[in-house]
């Protein structure tokens, strides 16, 4: 084809170009001679006609294809690929996902000539960085933003061909549309048998029956890609010869080389030997994956509890609840907002992680289309864009069909914080992907498989369970990364309410061993300021609740009392929220290592603390009897102990003590209480 072509030469346009073929002009001997027609034996110098020629004469001869692609638009690439057929390497990868970010390519497969072959990860990639040496031209079908980019990023050090036929653009020059197998259908192109239904989707849960010895996974897949291969073969003979008879070319006169017709009849048992050399069994000892023991204590005290939630966005629809203790679950289909709460609440987690948007867009007020900030803060979120960038499907926030779920989520957090459980949202499906554990559009068992094998147990496996219980189930997993540390906050703000939690399996979990953040909460009198101020002496850095409000108090007047900082803080905590007042305390201290905060009077507090310190943050509840509470406070404070300890904001106190990872006594000299308190930071250090 490249021997009929004119448009890299000055002034053909592709009209030009249908005109010449029209008229009889097929090659470059014909154009010379109507581009000099008086030529004589006198006229010997080189214009810019013969010097082209020449020039397209010597690169055909010498297989200089870079010639031709710098001089040719890029969508007449495919004549290149007509003219060096034996150096045209189709290439088609085969990955656990659609994300680069998160997935892995398993095999890459491709064919160069009449040969195939095939690179399957942890094996030598020597074969096909020999092949990709020899091409000249790359075929794929939608490798643009698919093949291309995924072997770019997972290795780098392969050397592709510059030269790049893209079928998925092609095809639809020729007319053709949709995905390779609906192209193939609509053209009559037949498949090998043993692969017929198997679809994309299925390549996933091929690797995954590969990785965990089941005969005969591999080979199915490496025959899945060869179809596709030899498919794209197909695609390409049919698309040329129709994109070239719609330019004009004379294709029935002078057809075009069939690229498919290389492979002879001997393709199948070509494709055969190269399975037989390359399928060997997956390398168990080579794989490993992260459990569930090696995050948290699974049997023995303290053992992590989490509940999961997978969420739906009306009442009358169960969601999936999981309750994780250590390594154990139960699950259940709940469908009332009040009866999730009280199932959960009776469990007692340390952290609730929920299948749901928990929080809006920046700027937006409302679920609803009818918000006025709906057309310029638009419905999807900060951590959703993230994901989708990362090549992961996720549903915007605010799209209508999520909206009640969205503020079926927001209510559902708002009641478990205030009753004082930390809620993180999670996404399962993304969760899935980074642990290399098949969604559950690839079918649960697999699911349930790799929720086994992280060492989850429970009546899960022994019986079935619905898709939503064992998506409950992976979004407990979540918290547990949340608890260990190993999670990305994926949020605008590090102390924002817009937040989705996701595994991170890079995540130095070694530096985190060496942070603390001590919360103190107790009764008015009980010793919290005592043991505060203890642990500054030790290098903590102090703060407590009441600093903000001082800041707020002291800017209207001078001169206040413990009963104005009281009003104060009752009206924050009603009308800002403790979690406006949490932002405030520790934002500008998020930076240090050791941290004691002074003064937790609302279960509020702890669930915002354990949400952005997690495991690090270390409540400890103080107790005394009251006798001594009141004499402390009236010694120091010269006031009234029960109009101080009567006061709203004094109200809830109580009620931190079942949230506390350790309570402390304070009922004796100062120095057991110092005591007491050593012991505590020692135990947490292990």
């Amino acid at each position: 084809m490249l021997k009929h072509t004119f448009q890299h030469f000055r002034g053909v346009s592709a009209k030009r170009e249908k005109e010449l073929w029209l008229a009889g002009v097929l090659d470059w001997s014909a154009y010379e001679n109507i581009a000099h027609p008086q030529r004589t034996l006198f006229t010997q110098s080189e214009d810019e006609v013969d010097l082209r020629i020449r020039e397209s004469k010597q690169a055909l001869q010498g297989q200089d294809v870079e010639y031709f692609a710098a001089h040719l638009d890029r969508q007449e690439h495919y004549r290149i690929a007509q003219a060096f057929p034996e150096k045209v390497l189709f290439l088609d990868i085969e990955t656990t996902g659609l994300s680069r970010y998160y997935d892995t390519i398993t095999v890459i497969g491709w064919s160069l000539g009449k040969d195939y072959g095939f690179f399957i990860k942890g094996q030598d990639d020597a074969g096909l960085r020999q092949a990709l040496q020899a091409a000249k031209v790359i075929v794929t079908f939608n490798g643009t933003l698919f093949d291309i980019p995924f072997i770019a990023h997972e290795y780098p050090h392969l050397v592709l061909p510059k030269i790049h036929v893209d079928l998925r653009f092609l095809a639809r020059r020729a007319g053709l549309t949709g995905g390779q197998k609906e192209i193939e259908r609509v053209l009559g192109i037949k498949r090998d048998s043993r692969v017929l239904e198997v679809g994309g989707e299925m390549a996933p849960v091929l690797w995954n029956d590969y990785t965990r010895g089941r005969a005969g996974a591999i080979e199915r897949l490496l025959r899945y890609n060869a179809a596709d291969i030899r498919g794209m073969k197909n695609i390409l003979d049919i698309s040329c010869e129709t994109v070239a008879a719609g330019q004009g070319f004379p294709v029935k006169k002078h057809p075009l080389f069939k690229l498919s017709t290389l492979e002879y009849l001997d393709a199948v048992a070509n494709i055969e030997l190269e399975i037989s050399n390359v399928a060997r069994p997956w390398p168990h000892s080579e794989a490993w994956k992260l459990r569930l023991e090696d995050m948290v204590f699974v049997d023995r005290p303290p053992r992590l509890r989490v509940v999961g939630i997978d969420l739906t966005g009306s009442e009358k629809r169960p969601s999936g609840w999981c309750f994780l203790d250590g390594h154990e679950v139960v699950t259940a289909a709940l469908s009332g907002d009040e009866e999730i709460i009280e199932r959960t609440v009776k469990e007692n987690p340390h952290v609730i992680s929920i299948d749901s948007p928990m929080s809006l867009p920046k700027g937006r007020i409302t679920v609803f289309d009818d918000d006025p900030g709906r057309a310029e803060f638009g419905i999807m979120r900060y951590c959703e864009r993230v994901l989708k960038r990362r090549g992961v499907n996720v549903y915007p926030a605010l799209l209508p069909s999520m909206q009640r779920l969205t503020a079926r989520g927001i209510y559902l957090a708002g009641r478990f914080r205030s009753l004082g459980f930390p809620v993180i949202e999670s996404y399962p499906g993304a969760a899935q992907d980074i642990m290399g554990i098949p969604r559950k559009q690839q079918g649960l068992e697999y699911l349930e498989q790799g929720l086994a094998e992280f060492g989850v147990s429970g009546n899960f496996v022994k019986q079935q369970v619905s898709h939503d219980e064992l998506d409950a189930i992976t979004s407990a997993i979540v918290g547990v990364f949340f608890w260990a540390g190993q999670v990305e906050r994926l949020g605008p703000d590090p102390l924002g309410e817009e937040a989705l939690f996701i595994p991170d399996l890079k995540v130095d979990v070694v530096e985190r061993r060496d942070r603390l953040v001590v919360g103190l909460s107790g009764a008015l009198g009980a010793g919290k300021t005592t043991a505060a101020r203890y642990m500054e002496q030790a290098g903590f850095t102090y703060c407590r609740y009441s600093q903000v409000i001082e800041r707020i108090v002291k800017a209207q007047k001078a001169d206040y009392s413990r009963a104005d900082l009281q009003v104060e803080g009752q009206r924050v905590h009603v009308e800002m929220g403790q979690r406006w007042l949490g932002r405030e305390l520790v934002r500008p201290l998020l930076d240090s290592k050791f941290l004691v905060i002074d003064g937790l009077r609302f279960p509020d507090d702890h669930a915002f603390l354990t949400e952005v310190f997690g495991s690090q943050f270390l409540h400890i509840h103080v107790v005394a009897r009251k006798p001594l509470r009141k004499a402390r406070y009236e010694e120091r404070e010269q006031a009234s102990f029960e109009v101080a300890s009567g006061h709203a904001v004094e109200g809830r106190v109580g009620d931190l003590n079942k949230f506390a990872r350790d309570v402390v006594e304070n009922n004796g000299s100062v120095v057991d209480y110092y005591r007491a308190l050593d012991n505590l930071l020692r135990r947490q250090w292990g």
